[in-house]
């Protein structure tokens, strides 16, 4: 029997991780035109966030991620080269 594919829907409580990593609880999200109207705030309290952005679900991390997070942060690993020993020049 084929699985239909329900669009998940943020909930308040849920995780939110930035494409730098940050994290933070979903306080509410309302859909709009141009992605979800949400408020969020840092697990120390002490910072709120305000964004509207196209969100999708990462079911490995348990959290929502700005859409194409996941894509640019191994985009920015895989091109991190190790640093290059410096050389000197002996006289």
């Amino acid at each position: 029997m084929p699985q239909e594919k329900h669009a998940r829907i943020p909930q308040s409580g849920e995780a939110l991780i930035l494409a730098d990593g940050r994290r933070f609880v979903l306080t509410e999200a309302e859909h709009g035109i141009r992605g979800w109207w949400f408020t969020a705030t840092a697990h120390d309290g002490r910072n709120t966030l305000q964004g509207n952005l196209r969100l999708q679900w990462d079911a490995q991390a348990g959290a929502w991620r700005p859409d194409g997070a996941r894509q640019v942060a191994a985009e920015a690993r895989a091109v991190r080269r190790a640093p290059q020993p410096q050389e000197r020049q002996l006289d």
